[in-house]
């Protein structure tokens, strides 16, 4: 019968707790590749900041007209930044 070791015993038991970490890490990065892109929000605030159009304007045309969808989230709204940019090509 063969005798093991302390250092050899710990030293198997690091060797397979590394490749299950190692596992575990490749797991998490297929699962998060895996994952559908998230579309761009921006609350009203930041919409008008960029576009330079009146903050009251935009909430009457999201959120009272209901013309782009919005999600609100707490007391702020956010809107996809493609849905409003589609939206006022549009409009032209």
């Amino acid at each position: 019968m063969k005798r093991t070791t302390a250092d050899a015993i710990q030293k198997t038991a690091k060797q397979i707790s590394q490749a299950r970490r190692k596992a575990s890490l490749q797991k998490r990065k297929d699962y998060i590749q895996s994952l559908p892109d998230v579309p761009p929000l921006i609350c009203l605030s930041e919409l008008a900041e960029k576009t330079q159009l009146p903050f009251q304007m935009l909430r009457t045309l999201i959120v009272i007209e209901g013309k782009i969808p919005y999600i609100m989230v707490g007391k702020k709204y956010f809107v996809n930044y493609s849905h409003f940019i589609k939206y006022m090509d549009e409009l032209d």
